[in-house]
């Protein structure tokens, strides 16, 4: 009689499906990461995001696991209204304001610049009432936009003689922040969109040189961040 035949060991075909399955986890975890860090578009990642959602139809048995809304302040999917800069221009230009105002487009956002002689007396951080008035009006043109502000003091190179500021960086800080206050008083902006600097005299637009150019410098800058 033959030796009976030993039945040969079945191989499980479906173990690559494990495999695969733990593939598709690690991926959706990394397309996760980066949408929590914002370095990945919104468009994109839904559109990754989809070939996880029933596309290859293997995970059968899976549940489907809602992905995590996006935090609003991680995200904001509105659009950011935007404030024209021709109308801070002419504001200027019809105030009589040619040479104590002006704005500019830097890589970071908008930028108004107020003069600090228009703003303030010297060596002074209390607004001047004109320096109010023009204030009210890029609040105004300013409230419906919703970018945050960084409001920046700067100074010229001339050591202050004050009693009541120590050096240039408490100053321009005093003045920065006088801004904020008459910005916020009406409440009509968020006051969690605004931030103060001061600089002091680091951060010139030119050199001081001239007395033309140190008033360039002595200024205030309403940045409206991108």
């Amino acid at each position: 009689m033959g030796r009976e035949k030993e039945p040969e060991e079945e191989i499980d075909t479906d173990a690559w499906m494990a495999t695969f399955s733990d593939l598709l986890s690690l991926m959706l975890t990394f397309f996760v990461l980066l949408f929590a860090m914002k370095s990945v578009d919104q468009g994109k990642l839904q559109e990754a995001l989809g070939y996880f959602q029933g596309g290859i139809g293997i995970l059968h048995s899976g549940k489907n696991m809602p992905v995590m809304p996006p935090d609003s302040q991680v995200f904001d999917p509105r659009p950011i209204k935007e404030f024209s800069p021709d109308q801070v221009q002419k504001m200027f230009n019809t105030k009589r304001l040619h040479g104590r105002g002006s704005i500019r487009r830097e890589g970071r956002g908008t930028v108004i610049s107020v003069s600090s002689g228009f703003l303030f007396a010297s060596g002074q951080s209390h607004l001047r009432p004109e320096a109010m008035e023009i204030l009210d009006e890029i609040v105004l043109l300013t409230q419906g936009a919703e970018h945050a502000i960084q409001v920046e003091g700067h100074t010229d190179n001339f050591p202050i003689q004050s009693a009541l500021y120590a050096s240039n960086w408490e100053l321009s800080v005093a003045r920065a922040s006088s801004v904020v206050r008459h910005m916020l008083k009406d409440k009509k902006l968020e006051p969690k969109r605004f931030s103060v600097m001061g600089y002091g005299d680091s951060r010139p637009l030119e050199k001081n040189d001239t007395p033309e150019n140190r008033s360039k410098n002595r200024r205030v800058d309403i940045v409206f961040l991108k």
